[in-house]
C-alpha cells in the first residue's frame, strides 16, 4: 500500500471546546501579558491598540487556516496543505522541520515555567506577608532567569521533567482525557485572566499596594515623560504580538483528523483568535485604564510589573489563590497541547512513510504511543540546554523564523489554491498572509527579539539552529524516499493524494 494502512485508526472524540482551547493554548493569551511582551514596550507604545492592529493584520492568516481546513480536515493539518496543494518535498522538508521547532518551545515553556511559579509566590508573600512563600520563591522555586545554582537548576529540571512525563503519560494511557486536560486547563487558565481583570478594575488603592509590592521586589519606578500614544511606537510592537501569540494557528488543524464534527472543524480557528485578542487586548486596556499610561511605563520596562503582578498585588487572599494558579495553569496548558500536536504531526509523518511505520501505531486506547515516546525523548533532550549552554538556550528562540518561513509557503498555498479553485478571495488571503510573513521576516533578521541577530551581528547558534532543522528534513526526506523506493514504493506518490481518515 502507498499509505501505511488504509484508514488512520484515531478515534473522532475531539469537541469544538477541545479544538478551540487547543488553539487558545497555541497562541498562549496568558503568557504574553505576563512577560511576553510588556518588558519590550517603547515609549509611545499603547499596547491594548498594537495587540489589535496586530489581530487585523493576522486576520487574512487566520482565515486561510480556516478554508484550508474545511477544505481538508486531516490529522497532520497544515503539513498535509503544503505537501498535496503545493509541492510534496517542500511540504515534507518544512513539515518535519517545523514539528521538530516544537520539542524547543515545549521544553523552554517547561524549564521558565518555574518563573511563573515564582512570580506567584513572591508577589503574594510580599503583599500578604506570608514569609513562608517568600523563602520557597527565594531558596526553592527560584526565578529561572536569574543567576542559578547548579543544584537550583538541578531541581528546575527535574520538576519540569515530572510534569512533561506526566501530561506525556495521560495522553498514552488515555487520548481522551489528554484533549479533556488541555480544556480543563483553558477553563481555569482563562477564568484567572477575566477574575484579574475585574481584580484591578476594583482595587481601591492600585497604586499604593503595587508600589509597595514592587519596591519589596526591588522594583523602583522610573519616572516616564514621554508621549502617551506614538503611532510608530505602537506599530513597532506588532512582530511582538505576532510572533508570540496570533500567527500560532497550527494545533486545531493538526488534530482536525480526530473532530466529531463540521463545527468543530469551522469555527476552532477563528474562536481561538478572538479568544486570545480579548485575552491579551483586554487586560492591557484595564491596565491603562486603571494604572494610567505613565504608571505602566515607568514599570514595565522592569520586566517583573506586568497584569499578572498587578492583579495579585490588589486581590483579596482567595482571589489570589485562583489568579495565582490560573498563571501557573498557562504554563501547564501550553505543556499540554504541545503533547497532543507534536505526536499528531508525527504520525502523519509516519502515515506517509517519511517516518517509519512504528510512529503511526495506536496503543489499545487509540494513542500514538510511539509519537508520544519521541516527543518525551527529544523535549528532555532540549530541557538540558539552560543548564548546559546558555548561548544554546538562546538558540532555541529562534523558533519564530522557521515559522514565519513555514507562513510564508502556507501563503503561498493559499494563492494557488485560489488560483486552482478559480477565488479571488482565497488568492488576496494568500497574498495578505505571505506579505504580513514577509514583513515578520525582515524584522526577525534585525531584532534581537527572534533570536538570530546580537549587538547588530548574525548570531550564529541561532542561525545554525533554523538550518538544522531544515538540513533534518531534508535528510529524512532523502533517506525514506530511498529506502521505500527499494521496497517498491514511491512515497512522493502519496503527496497526489489525501491521506485517508
Amino acid at each position: 500500500m502507498q499509505f501505511v494502512r488504509n484508514s488512520s485508526g484515531l478515534v473522532k472524540r475531539i469537541s469544538l471546546l477541545d479544538a478551540v482551547m487547543l488553539n487558545v493554548a497555541n497562541m498562549g493569551a496568558g503568557l504574553a501579558v505576563f512577560t511576553g511582551v510588556s518588558p519590550y514596550v517603547r515609549p509611545g507604545s499603547v499596547l491594548w491598540i498594537a495587540s489589535l492592529i496586530t489581530f487585523l493584520a493576522t486576520l487574512p492568516l487566520s482565515l486561510l487556516y480556516t478554508y484550508l481546513l474545511i477544505k481538508t480536515h486531516r490529522t497532520g493539518g497544515d503539513y498535509v496543505w503544503l505537501s498535496r496543494y503545493l509541492n510534496g518535498k517542500i511540504g515534507s522538508i518544512m513539515g518535519i522541520a517545523i514539528a521538530f521547532n516544537m520539542p524547543p518551545y515545549f521544553a523552554l515553556s517547561a524549564f521558565f515555567s518555574v518563573a511563573a511559579i515564582n512570580s506567584v509566590l513572591e508577589t503574594v508573600g510580599i503583599s500578604d506577608h506570608i514569609s513562608e512563600l517568600c523563602y520557597l520563591a527565594n531558596n526553592i522555586f527560584v526565578n529561572p532567569y536569574e543567576n542559578l545554582t547548579i543544584t537550583q537548576e538541578w531541581l528546575i529540571y527535574g520538576l519540569a521533567a515530572v510534569i512533561f512525563s506526566a501530561i506525556v503519560a495521560v495522553n498514552v494511557l488515555k487520548p481522551k482525557w489528554g484533549f479533556r486536560l488541555v480544556s480543563a486547563l483553558g477553563i481555569l487558565s482563562a477564568l484567572g485572566i477575566f477574575l484579574a481583570i475585574a481584580s484591578i478594575l476594583i482595587a481601591h488603592d492600585f497604586h499604593a499596594q503595587v508600589i509597595n509590592v514592587m519596591e519589596k521586589e526591588g522594583v523602583t519606578p522610573s519616572p516616564y515623560t514621554g508621549p502617551s500614544f506614538n503611532l510608530g511606537a505602537t506599530l513597532f510592537m506588532i512582530p511582538y504580538f505576532a510572533s508570540f501569540a496570533y500567527i500560532w494557528l497550527y494545533a486545531g488543524p493538526a488534530v482536525s483528523g480526530e473532530m466529531k464534527n463540521y463545527r468543530s472543524v469551522k469555527y476552532n480557528v477563528i474562536l481561538g483568535s478572538v479568544l486570545t485578542l480579548l485575552m491579551i487586548t483586554l487586560p492591557f486596556y484595564v491596565m491603562d485604564l486603571k494604572a494610567g499610561y505613565s504608571f505602566n511605563m515607568s514599570l514595565y520596562p522592569s520586566g517583573t510589573y506586568n497584569f499578572w503582578t498587578a492583579a495579585l498585588s490588589v486581590s483579596n487572599p482567595i482571589l489570589q489563590v485562583i489568579i495565582g494558579a490560573s498563571l501557573i495553569a498557562w504554563e501547564f496548558f501550553v505543556m499540554a497541547f504541545g503533547v497532543v500536536v507534536f505526536a499528531r504531526y508525527v504520525f502523519a509523518f509516519s502515515f506517509d512513510r517519511l517516518f517509519p511505520e512504528l510512529f503511526s501505531r495506536l496503543n489499545k486506547e487509540g494513542s500514538p504511543i510511539y509519537a508520544h515516546m519521541l516527543d518525551l525523548v527529544v523535549t528532555m533532550i532540549f530541557l538540558l540546554f539552560p543548564i548546559v549552554s546558555p548561548e544554546g538556550v538562546q538558540a532555541l528562540y529562534s523558533y519564530t523564523p522557521l515559522a514565519i518561513a513555514y507562513l510564508f509557503l502556507i501563503g503561498i498555498t493559499g494563492v494557488r489554491v485560489g488560483i486552482r479553485n478559480g477565488s479571488i478571495t482565497i488568492s488576496i488571503l494568500g497574498i495578505l498572509s505571505a506579505i504580513l510573513m514577509i514583513f515578520m521576516g525582515y524584522q526577525a533578521f534585525i531584532n534581537p527579539y527572534f533570536g538570530v541577530v546580537s549587538d547588530g551581528k548574525p548570531f550564529l547558534p541561532g542561525i545554525a539552529y533554523i538550518v538544522s532543522l531544515i538540513g533534518l528534513g531534508a535528510v529524512i526526506y532523502i533517506i525514506s524516499r530511498t529506502m521505500n523506493y527499494r521496497r517498491g514504493i514511491n512515497i512522493d506518490l502519496n503527496f497526489k493524494e489525501i491521506p485517508p481518515e
